[in-house]
């Protein structure tokens, strides 16, 4: 595995700071050279944030089993950064649920200490991970739209869905005296639904 310059830095700040903090304040904090990059000679802006990214995440993750080793857990996340003794008693329900969630979080630790992601970004390639991120976005913000004009919780099993709007279909439709526009927005918030669960 490559040794990450920014290993040593990171680790000084983390330590000579309590409490939690985000990826942005280690982002400020670390000074970037274009030698750190490596940024080909046709790169964007979104190019160079990202290997940024990429560098901070990295050497988080490789700091993780040293921490590990000092009797520290090391919490990873963007907008969470925080080291946490293995001494603390009685650990908070938060921190167990940080630790069971990294633990979930595999493949993005696998991802992060794969130098080949980053030797191989490029500004098309990140231009897709930019647009996939928003895909998932305004996938997530359109579902829980749907839900709401539903009047359903995000939570709700499709047989619950499916009821809910058949009676709100019946007391809307148009031909029953009910008010068209809150109908269609009623039959698009449940076709949404259905084509995120890849329901007929």
């Amino acid at each position: 595995m490559q040794l990450n310059p920014f290993m040593s830095p990171i680790a000084k700040f983390i330590r000579s700071n309590t409490g939690p903090m985000s990826e942005y304040t280690l982002l400020k904090h670390l000074n970037f050279s274009d030698d750190d990059l490596k940024l080909p000679s046709e790169s964007s802006g979104d190019l160079a944030l990202f290997r940024k990214h990429f560098l901070v995440m990295n050497a988080l993750y490789q700091l993780q089993p040293i921490f590990h080793d000092e009797g520290y857990y090391l919490v990873i996340s963007a907008l969470k950064i925080e080291i946490i003794p293995h001494t603390v008693s009685g650990a908070t329900d938060n921190i167990q649920q940080d630790l069971i969630q990294q633990t979930a979080d595999d493949k993005i630790k696998a991802y992060y200490l794969d130098w080949n992601e980053f030797t191989q970004s490029d500004p098309k390639s990140v231009e897709q991970l930019l647009n996939s991120f928003w895909q998932r976005y305004y996938a997530a913000d359109e579902e829980q739209s749907a839900f709401s004009i539903l009047g359903l919780k995000t939570d709700a099993e499709w047989p619950l869905i499916r009821s809910t709007y058949q009676k709100l279909a019946a007391i809307h439709h148009p031909d029953k005296g009910g008010d068209s526009e809150t109908f269609i927005s009623i039959r698009e918030a449940y076709e949404q639904l259905a084509c995120l669960k890849r329901i007929d």
